[in-house]
């Protein structure tokens, strides 16, 4: 079995969760982390014992030593340092969403098939056991054929105006932090992707999307519909709707390990599958499954389908006028 030296560029909060689910990993391990902040780097080193430090991304993608690098920085970031791993030759996991619009999934997936590494998007919900066997259960006819998803993702961030949500430069709104969720789960289930999107919102003074409701029909004649909001605190809840009963994923619906199975309104299964760790570690271990039997990425989240997601979003923000700040969109 291989075993696998990761780097980290950007040691947030999400880092954290991260450094916490490969602990229990028997192959992989954090052997360097890269921050801007020196004392965030080295703080973050010595909470979860990592023995390098580089206060710049350029040394870590040179360290012969790292073999996959997690971004977990601000996604208005994420296009230059994917492209700055992808070059040096570094396998990637990258945390959702991708990247700011489709067209920059699209050029990072062009270079990770010419520089032959495993590109990955961390949309660590898609890699849930729980999910899965979700998605076992709606294709066996559990509760007849779908027919709709409603979804509402939300939280009061008002109360923190400092947030990155608020500020248009770093990328911020709803819809990318949030109800990216509501589509990938729901691109998951369905297996396929919207054919006509329809979008209303509110941009605020901060010149972000504070709240967006978003209607997606499919070719199949399915819909799914979702709210995502940064100013108002949601159930947070997913109802999968179909001809025969209807399954709700309860709060926090994208943390996915439950999954509540109605018919007739009688309860007829509760799909409870705890997390071993946090969540996180589903996706660590499939991007080194991934890497040791030479796949580009996991079916489970694939390159068409982080394309797919960014491209529903590219819609709904040119719908509701959402144009970002800076060069954070440009190739």
């Amino acid at each position: 079995m291989q075993s696998f030296n990761w780097g980290i560029i950007g040691p947030g909060s999400i880092a954290g969760k991260f450094a916490q689910a490969i602990k229990a990993s028997t192959r992989g391990q954090i052997a360097a982390v890269a921050s801007r902040s020196q004392t965030r780097g080295e703080e973050f080193a010595t909470q979860y014992k990592v023995p390098k430090v580089y206060q710049d991304y350029q040394s870590l993608v040179k360290d012969t030593q790292i073999d996959i690098i997690y971004v977990a920085t601000p996604h208005s970031f994420h296009y230059q340092q994917a492209k700055l791993c992808i070059e040096a030759g570094k396998h990637l996991l990258l945390e959702k969403p991708c990247t700011i619009n489709a067209a920059q999934m699209t050029a990072l997936t062009e270079l990770a098939k010419e520089h032959k590494v495993f590109l990955q998007e961390a949309l660590w919900s898609r890699f849930t056991p729980c999910l899965s066997q979700l998605k076992q259960q709606l294709a066996a006819g559990i509760i007849g054929d779908i027919q709709t998803i409603h979804s509402t993702i939300g939280f009061a961030f008002q109360d923190r105006p400092q947030s990155r949500l608020f500020n248009l430069a770093l990328g911020g709104g709803a819809l990318l932090d949030l109800g990216v969720y509501s589509i990938t789960i729901s691109q998951f289930l369905l297996d396929e992707h919207p054919l006509k999107i329809q979008a209303m919102g509110k941009i605020g003074p901060s010149g972000v999307d504070e709240h967006c409701l978003v209607n997606m029909q499919y070719a199949s004649g399915r819909m799914s519909q979702f709210i995502c909001t940064a100013h108002s605190q949601a159930d947070n809840i997913m109802t999968i709707v179909g001809s025969r009963g209807r399954i709700v994923l309860p709060s926090c619906f994208w943390d996915v390990d439950q999954a509540l199975v109605y018919q007739n309104n009688n309860l007829v299964m509760n799909m409870d599958i705890p997390h071993k760790i946090n969540g996180f570690e589903y996706q660590i271990e499939a991007s080194m499954d991934c890497i040791e039997a030479g796949r580009p990425y996991s079916e489970l989240m694939s390159h068409a389908d982080s394309i797919g997601v960014m491209r529903v979003m590219d819609e709904v923000r040119q719908q509701l006028g959402l144009v970002f700040d800076g060069d954070i969109e440009a190739l």
